[in-house]
């Protein structure tokens, strides 16, 4: 097989798996829970990260529609982000409510815009874009033979 058959089967297989992480997250309860508190325009960001297949972004959009400003509803994943962000020591041994009491002795300030750091931008499509497929100019035997899942 061809190296450019090979980059669009391996593309292609990807975006199937982001339409069904997403999927996944469109069928949850957490979802269903943003979506009925979220304004109009809420909503329009749910769509466009929808549109874009951007499940990575649209796991964001729950969380920031569920967590409305409130570093308590904010689950221990994104909490050890922020708290390895700000350097907190021992943040992974520490129990929820003493990690959001360090997070806040550190005078965080919840953004509910871009507590992530993402840009608007970006989307799903821009990732697969970004993935190298090696760096040689000529495929080897391995990657002619079968696709590298």
């Amino acid at each position: 097989m061809g190296r450019q058959v090979v980059k669009m089967q391996v593309w292609s297989h990807r975006l199937l798996l982001g339409c069904r992480s997403q999927d996944r997250m469109i069928q949850s309860e957490s979802f269903a829970a943003a979506w009925e508190i979220a304004t109009k325009k809420q909503q329009e960001i749910a769509l466009t990260h929808i549109n874009n297949i951007s499940p990575i972004s649209l796991k964001y959009w729950i969380s920031d529609v569920l967590a409305s400003g409130s570093l308590d509803r904010l689950n221990m994943i994104v909490l050890r982000q922020i708290a390895s962000r700000h350097q907190i020591k021992n943040y992974s041994r520490m129990s929820k409510q003493k990690l959001v009491e360090h997070i806040q002795s550190k005078g965080v300030k919840f953004d509910t815009k871009n507590k992530f750091g993402l840009s608007e931008k970006s989307s799903g499509r821009d990732a697969f874009n970004s993935i190298s497929f090696g760096n040689s100019s000529t495929p080897n035997k391995h990657q002619e033979e079968k696709i590298p899942y």
